[in-house]
């Protein structure tokens, strides 16, 4: 059974596919047997690997496109030992079968007035999946930020106010992730601030499943 990552919010544009291909990537890169499934029904993700890929990968990134599976409760039997499941950009019926099915739900929000009053609801649906289900772990993500931003740590108090865990790793706006996009990964790239961002994520959300079920081949926190 793996443990199953789902990047969630409601609001598109916060960079969810992007964390998950390049979350993907690097647990990969880690003697980690991970994939990506893409359960949003635009398919961003499968469109990606269709155009760019081979045989379902996208690099080192393996991809389960959501035709191939009728329920997301099926990916509780997958052989994989790691998937990111990448939600659609709406508060989709579907969100409340794949958080049963979670063991971390990462919500990432962009540092604006507009974004804290956005996530809010994602995080109404997430209290509600907690109460049926209080194994399931979330943080959220400040994403898509820069240093000058100032209210990214009025939006941190904010949510840890709300005993909302707020990732200490913070993913900045650059470039080279919209290029992450087409080249598979940030770690094609030489953009070293870049990668030390998803390295860091990786890690931290890794070391809190682990507390729970470790990966026996994990490398990540090594």
């Amino acid at each position: 059974m793996p443990i199953i990552i789902t990047v969630a919010h409601q609001k598109g544009g916060v960079g969810k596919s992007t964390l998950s291909t390049n979350l993907t990537s690097y647990y990969s890169r880690n003697e980690i047997n991970a994939a990506v499934v893409d359960a949003d029904v635009q398919g961003s993700i499968t469109s990606l690997v269709a155009t760019y890929g081979e045989e379902n990968r996208f690099h080192d990134i393996h991809l389960i496109p959501r035709n191939s599976f009728n329920n997301f409760s099926d990916l509780s039997a997958r052989e994989e030992e790691l998937l990111i499941i990448d939600t659609p950009p709406y508060l989709s019926s579907n969100l409340q079968e794949i958080f049963r099915i979670s063991d971390y739900i990462l919500i990432p929000t962009k540092a604006g007035v507009f974004d804290m009053f956005a996530i809010e609801g994602t995080l109404d649906l997430v209290e509600d999946a907690l109460k049926a289900h209080p194994q399931v772990q979330v943080g959220v993500v400040i994403n898509m930020t820069s240093k000058a931003e100032k209210f990214r740590h009025e939006i941190r108090q904010h949510l840890q106010a709300r005993e909302i865990d707020v990732l200490q790793a913070e993913i900045f706006k650059r470039i080279e992730f919209q290029r992450s996009l087409l080249n598979g990964s940030i770690f094609e790239s030489n953009d070293k601030k870049a990668i030390a961002e998803i390295t860091a994520l990786g890690e931290e959300i890794l070391a809190k499943l682990q507390e729970e079920a470790p990966l026996e081949n994990s490398q990540a926190t090594n």
